[in-house]
């Protein structure tokens, strides 16, 4: 009797052992967050959802071989002589826009998200929605528009030239009255990207009076076009923007300034709520300016980041990348410098392969290219007031 219940006492304290380490392996997986390449404690977080107002367009690119390049006003341009018949070598068709690029980017490392869009009533608009369904993106703010076209792009490249020229036809918009603003409640970033015309405008205003209602951060990847063409809708979407990604030519148009550092000076001055701009230029050095932790939001920190260098395979969709890589490190919480090399990896991943998704990382292969990739990184911290003093050398 003694024996068994010796036996008993040990199987009781045994199963009490399992039970506490499977709770506290659970209590573990819980708490443990991967941000990019290392491991940090954290409290229990809910997933990263992203919601993205922008456009869906159907992108058809035509690759020719070495078409003939001129040059005009400092400008590549390809040469199509009027009437002529060119052949090309391939053709191929994708879904793009510049958000439902970012969001593709964000759900291959993990994040959620959700598109604030408009297609026609065609063909064209039915296949973008399915192939952002198999992407894994939510497509329930997808509005279809009777009696109007989708959007569709022609992607012209060259093999003598890694760069494009894109064909445009803008169709179906959202309104203030048709998007479906209210998607934006309760998710961890809002992102405003590139649309022509008033009404798509006021459609963002709608989504971002939500966002700031119910304390959900925005970020904006403006094009050149649109500041260009909204200049005072532009100053008013960008007063309530935290994140910020655009390239060199658009922050001096947008600032009205000819030097780079005038700009950034005169633009984090302007909007003092702003808390990354990303400034990307080209094949040059890209900049990431944050303002740091403190009670004085003058003080900003600058990273500088040479990218890799790598074989180019097609340039389309790099900016829109940057900007997914951008948007994943600032949801993260990362350094500056992170941040930055962050932004450079999925850019770099993506221009070396064709199409404007292709070559976008996962999560794990992110981590892996963030030790793999050659980065020459630089960084400081300033003042917005002292930023117009800082020599070219450091920033250029």
């Amino acid at each position: 009797i003694i024996r068994d219940r010796t036996a008993i006492r040990v199987r009781l304290l045994l199963l009490q052992c399992y039970t506490l380490r499977m709770s506290s392996r659970q209590e573990s997986a819980t708490r443990r967050v991967h941000v990019l390449g290392k491991q940090v404690t954290s409290g229990t977080e809910r997933p990263k959802r992203v919601v993205a107002f922008g456009s869906v367009c159907t992108d058809n690119f035509w690759f020719f071989k070495d078409l003939s390049i001129g040059t005009q006003a400092g400008c590549d341009y390809f040469r199509m002589p009027v009437g002529a018949k060119i052949p090309s070598i391939d053709v191929e068709e994708a879904i793009g826009g510049s958000a439902a690029n970012v969001v593709t980017g964000l759900v291959k490392l993990g994040v959620q998200a959700t598109l604030l869009a408009a297609v026609g009533q065609d063909s064209v608009g039915q296949t973008g929605i399915a192939t952002l369904k198999n992407r894994g993106i939510d497509t329930t703010g997808v509005v279809v528009v009777p009696g109007q076209r989708s959007d569709q792009s022609t992607v012209v490249r060259s093999t003598n030239n890694p760069d494009r020229t894109i064909l445009t036809y803008k169709g179906a918009t959202l309104t203030e009255s048709t998007v479906k603003a209210d998607l934006v409640a309760g998710a961890s970033l809002f992102l405003w990207t590139s649309v022509g015309g008033k009404h798509p405008v006021a459609a963002i205003k709608r989504c971002m009076q939500v966002a700031r209602a119910t304390g959900v951060k925005v970020a904006a990847a403006p094009s050149q076009a649109m500041i260009a063409t909204h200049p005072q809708d532009m100053l008013e979407l960008l007063a309530g923007t935290h994140v910020l990604s655009l390239n060199d030519v658009e922050i001096m148009l947008l600032t009205d300034t000819k030097r780079l550092q005038d700009a950034i000076s005169k633009f984090l001055a302007a909007f003092p709520q702003m808390e990354w701009l990303q400034v990307t230029r080209g094949k040059k050095p890209s900049l990431l300016i944050c303002r740091t932790q403190s009670d004085n939001n003058s003080v900003v920190r600058v990273v500088r980041t040479t990218p890799p260098k790598v074989k180019a395979v097609d340039t389309t969709g790099a900016g829109d990348s940057a900007c997914a890589g951008l948007l994943y490190a600032y949801l993260h919480n990362t350094s500056a410098e992170e941040g930055a090399r962050t932004a450079a990896t999925t850019s770099t991943a993506k221009v070396c392969a064709k199409g404007a998704t292709g070559g976008l990382p996962d999560a794990k292969r992110l981590r892996l290219l963030l030790h793999t990739f050659d980065f020459v990184q630089s960084s400081f911290t300033t003042t917005v007031q002292a930023m117009v003093e800082v020599p070219d050398k450091d920033i250029l």
